[in-house]
């Protein structure tokens, strides 16, 4: 390799961008030395050095940073032309200068000949020095005197630079940290920002490790893409030390063409050489836009290189379909990327009665993913009833409110015994509709079968809605005529009209011992208001359970087996956990999405379902999408904005692939997702509101209250905010449980954002959290909401 390096860098950190700087007309320098201007005789030596080694001889060519024509031009330039244009650097290191220390730290990463020299009768740093450690196996030359010095670099041979591993660089851990010895607010800051970045990283923290020695400082700055470096107030306790440490290192950084981020606390003067690159705060809410800006250039360094020759055509972007956000509206493509949870496992199995979840959870999903898997076994009789929820609303109005709770279980259980009873009735017709009469010896038993249920039900027609409906309105004819002396017997003679002992005996009969009947049911509380079913609706799914236990046990006397899978919102399961004394007999499975694996599992999926992918989930991403949004992994940028329920995120990555495509490009970028995110919010909140307004018809417009506000509340606050939007004292907690519940807002402890999604939606527990102090920020609005409220 040529000592002499006089083509321009690709990348330079003072310009962004490729050098701008002409090295056409350098002249070749014998050696260039860098020292401090203090103290001054010390200076006035390496001066002399200087003078005395340009009259020695005129085949050799030297000169100090003093010697340089600056006049006009900016400093480190002229510094870094005068680097490449040398054969070796000569670094007086006698005093701790954090401008020769990143001067240093540039030649070595440029692969400069150094050779340090230090006047050793100087005692001032040799302790800063030591707890420095960098240049504990660097070596230097001692000297007193410029004729000392002079003798020193003539007879040193300038040919071998430093030796040391040249590693390879870290993908998985792009970004290098240097970590403060003193953990304040920046630095939990910085730190903070770097983990929600999508790279990983590697630190330096003197707390674990006092000293960076110098191999392990070229192999840190040498292997990352990008390095962070945080400066200490120089008034604090163990400053000079460490801000020597990020100035060496991160002119290490900077010559071998690495992005580099310089933080400063307060507004400290700085070095000539890097003070153009240093950023100071004074408020640590200037950190994230900086190191933002420092990710993205990473990302961008990393896709230029691993995607170079794999960038993705348009029309891939195009073709790229994540399907309907409602599993009822791709039955059938939802086979082909369905994701078998643990609840699914369970459900499978019949190791739940109830599979429990918010509305866009993914219960539709698992309930068409479980009949899909049992209709695979032909031993497997499948029952999947979705009636519309509103269907028992005429029922609950006109019925049961005029009946006490007693006889409200005794009808509701009677109605549900005889719809069940029939639906399974029906379903046996229709499957043994053809090859019953195939057979002589079934053929008898079929035509018992459908008369009986012809006699229920004379008129057969429509899919189960009307059949529910259709039942619904005899009842309540009937129930017209009831009177309130009327007694429980008269109650079921008006539900079943006609005898269910015969019909219960015939079904039974008709079935096989190895047949398993599953009864599959969702959909019952479509239309009941969130958070907002009355004491009826929670009879109507209690007796339904009941219902179901009733005909097991009835079918298990013929041996057949009878499983039973209700799905139902999680606020209606919470409230019938409420009001259900013997609730701890139903086995339930909570969908949870709180694996982060198993969302990118349902992307990944869907992706390739869409497209032929190669690659895992993270390949696949950074073929779409860009790695970052405002300095954080785009793909975790996304999730905290949504509860982690598969339609929120399915709803907010389709957005952000149809605005890239709209705008004719080839993957996904950080404006795209950035768009997307002010459509998703307006859903969410729209969603919100409309959920309000159900529960609180007096108050609809609650959440506007929150435009254009903080995000962050005290207990005080809120309860003034909420006072102010018309809500009555007595409702406040009331209408504060409901936000909280819903997520709107999270509660924050010690410094981390807590939501109700993120515990199941259990309540009490998120109300835990709360600091008893009123006054201290207790409240903040979830990101999926920030957006559209235009929070500040």
């Amino acid at each position: 390799m040529s000592l002499l390096q006089i083509d321009p860098p690709d990348y330079c950190q003072y310009s962004k961008g490729r050098c701008d700087q002409d090295m056409s007309n350098l002249s070749p320098l014998t050696g260039f030395f860098i020292y401090p201007s203090e103290p001054p005789l010390l200076a006035q030596t390496i001066s002399e050095t200087v003078r005395h080694l340009q009259n020695h001889s005129s085949e050799r060519a030297y000169k100090s940073w003093e010697g340089l024509n600056v006049g006009g031009q900016i400093i480190f330039c002229e510094i870094c032309k005068a680097f490449r244009s040398s054969k070796a650097i000569i670094a007086n290191i006698t005093t701790l200068n954090f401008n020769v220390l990143f001067e240093l730290g540039y030649a070595l990463g440029l692969g400069k000949p150094v050779l340090p020299v230090r006047d050793t009768s100087y005692e001032r740093d040799k302790e800063l020095f030591d707890e420095l450690g960098i240049f504990d196996n660097l070596g230097y030359e001692d000297f007193k005197n410029s004729s000392d010095l002079v003798r020193i670099v003539l007879k040193k041979e300038f040919s071998t630079p430093f030796r040391s591993i040249q590693p390879q660089i870290n993908r998985q851990q792009p970004i290098y940290y240097l970590r403060s010895p003193i953990e304040n607010d920046g630095s939990v800051k910085i730190f903070s920002c770097l983990k929600k970045s999508y790279f990983r990283f590697r630190s330096f923290d003197s707390r674990e490790t006092a000293r960076l020695s110098l191999h392990d400082a070229y192999r840190e700055a040498l292997s990352s893409i990008a390095v962070v470096g945080h400066l200490l107030d120089p008034e604090r306790k163990g400053a000079k030390v460490h801000n020597a440490r990020v100035a060496f290192v991160c002119g290490m950084a900077m010559a071998a063409q690495r992005h580099v981020l310089i933080l400063q606390e307060g507004s400290a003067a700085q070095p000539i050489d890097y003070r153009d690159v240093v950023v100071p705060y004074e408020d640590i809410s200037t950190i994230p836009p900086v190191i933002e800006s420092l990710v993205r250039a990473t990302a961008e360094t990393i896709q230029s290189d691993a995607y170079a020759n794999a960038t993705t055509p348009i029309g891939v972007l195009e073709r790229v379909n994540l399907g309907d956000v409602a599993a009822e509206n791709e039955i059938q493509a939802l086979s082909r990327y369905f994701v078998k949870t643990p609840q699914f496992q369970q459900a499978k199995l019949g190791q739940a009665r109830l599979i429990v979840g918010r509305k866009g959870s993914g219960k539709s999903a698992i309930f068409y993913g479980v009949r899909h898997h049992l209709k695979n076994d032909r031993h497997n009789l499948v029952l999947d009833l979705k009636p519309e929820g509103h269907q028992f609303t005429k029922f609950r109005e006109t019925v049961l409110k005029n009946l006490s709770e007693g006889r409200q279980l005794h009808t509701l259980t009677a109605f549900w015994n005889y719809l069940l009873l029939l639906e399974l009735t029906k379903k046996l017709l229709d499957r043994d509709a053809d090859k019953a009469w195939r057979n002589p010896d079934a053929v008898a038993a079929y035509k018992e079968l459908k008369q009986m249920y012809d006699d229920h039900v004379p008129d057969d027609e429509g899919d189960f809605s009307e059949r529910v409906m259709l039942l619904v309105e005899k009842n309540i004819n009937s129930f017209s005529l009831l009177k309130d002396e009327s007694k429980t017997k008269d109650v079921t003679s008006l539900i079943y009209q006609k005898d269910i002992q015969t019909l219960n005996a015939a079904v039974s009969k008709y079935l096989n011992s190895n047949e398993v009947i599953w009864l599959l049911f969702d959909n019952l509380d479509k239309g009941w208001p969130a958070r907002g079913a009355q004491p009826e609706d929670i009879a109507i799914l209690r007796c339904l359970l009941e219902a179901t236990r009733k005909l097991q046990r009835s079918l298990e006397r013929q041996h057949v087996d009878f499983k039973t899978i209700v799905f139902i919102r999680k606020d209606v399961y919470d409230l019938f956990v409420d009001q259900t004394p013997d609730r701890g007999k139903e086995s339930v499975a909570n969908l949870d999405w709180s694996d982060i694996e198993l969302i990118k599992e349902l992307l990944l999926r869907r992706f390739r379902a869409a497209e032929t992918f190669k690659g895992d989930f993270e390949e696949i991403w950074a073929r779409l999408f860009d790695a970052h949004v405002k300095g954080e992994n785009s793909f975790t940028y996304i999730l905290s904005r949504t509860f982690l329920r598969p339609r929120d995120v399915l709803n907010f990555v389709r957005k952000s692939i149809q605005i890239a495509v709209s705008r004719g490009r080839s993957r996904v970028g950080e404006d795209d997702i950035l768009n997307a995110e002010i459509g998703f919010s307006e859903d969410m909140l729209n969603d919100l509101r409309y959920e309000i307004r159900d529960m609180f018809p007096n108050n609809p417009e609650i959440v506007n209250k929150f435009m254009r506000q903080t995000t962050a509340f005290s207990h005080d606050d809120l309860w003034l905010l909420l006072s102010e939007a018309g809500i009555p004292e007595e409702k406040v907690d009331e209408v504060l449980d409901v936000l909280l519940w819903f997520s709107f807002l999270g509660v924050i402890y010690q410094q981390e954002e807590n939501y109700t999604y993120q515990m199941l939606y259990n309540l009490p527990k998120l109300k835990n959290l709360i600091n008893e102090n009123k006054s201290f920020t207790n409240f903040i609005v979830h990101p999926a909401f920030r957006t559209s409220l235009k929070s500040v």
